[in-house]
């Protein structure tokens, strides 16, 4: 139903959801400058996309982003109850309702990734949030993340061993809530799916004891997000982040 918002609405909308979902899943603040799209033309902007660094990192920023280009897939079905003036001048992105956005291409033109080891941590920042990201997908998806899933529960119950626990007993007992979905309530979700994504200019920062080693990287395309079935709408902020944050493994 959102392409039948006026543009300003959804441009707002577009921009509260980057931020909401940035930081649900990581816990950071997450801004979006402004965010630019058009129902008609199915092509959207979104500039200066900031998530500051956790606490105990020397640099404000764990990832930047300047500008964010994508462009929706054209939608083929056709809407029987639509009356016949809507066909004089018909709009692929915005007369037909459907419950599945495709975006057909994603192209981020800089992204910058800060990779420091903070003090008195184990691991690195990014590290820190990929795991956050994670941990926060597998509480709200728990039957797309058995693994974690499990861990998670073993966390909770101490002295009930789960992953031996769910080896042994793979159709019973209590994991058996963090490795099915669970049963869906009300309407189905709205779903997602990403076929492209393509990054101009990736700057990854390595710093150690302050000191900063910058690489970069040109034209970089990274596995679709999706599939065909798409996914809900709303995991599409966690999958994102864990596919740029895993460019942190480049450096």
């Amino acid at each position: 139903m959102l392409w039948y918002l006026a543009d300003g609405s959804l441009n707002e909308y577009l921009k509260s959801q980057i931020q909401l979902q940035g930081k649900y899943y990581s816990t950071q603040e997450t801004k979006l400058a402004i965010a630019d799209f058009s129902s008609s033309t199915g092509l959207g902007v979104f500039n200066e996309i900031t998530m500051a660094n956790p606490d105990g990192y020397q640099e404000k920023y764990a990832l930047t982003i300047d500008r964010v280009d994508i462009k929706l897939a054209p939608v083929h079905s056709i809407n029987t109850t639509q009356d016949s003036s809507s066909f004089n001048n018909p709009s692929p992105f915005k007369d037909t309702p459907v419950s599945m956005t495709n975006i057909a291409q994603l192209t981020i033109n800089k992204l910058t990734l800060n990779i420091e080891q903070g003090k008195n941590k184990d691991i690195s920042n990014i590290n820190e949030l990929m795991a956050q990201v994670k941990n926060k997908l597998a509480q709200d998806y728990p039957e797309l993340y058995p693994e974690i899933s499990v861990k998670r529960y073993a966390e909770k119950h101490p002295t009930l061993n789960a992953e031996v626990y769910a080896k042994n007993h793979p159709q019973s007992g209590p994991i058996i809530e963090h490795t099915q979905a669970k049963k869906k309530r009300g309407k189905e979700q709205g779903k997602i799916k990403i076929q492209a994504i393509n990054i101009k200019l990736l700057t990854l920062n390595t710093i150690n004891n302050g000191i900063i080693k910058t690489q970069q990287m040109s034209n970089l395309q990274l596995p679709s997000i999706g599939g065909e079935q798409g996914i809900v709408t709303d995991q599409l902020g966690g999958k994102l982040l864990l596919a740029l944050f895993a460019l942190s493994k480049l450096s």
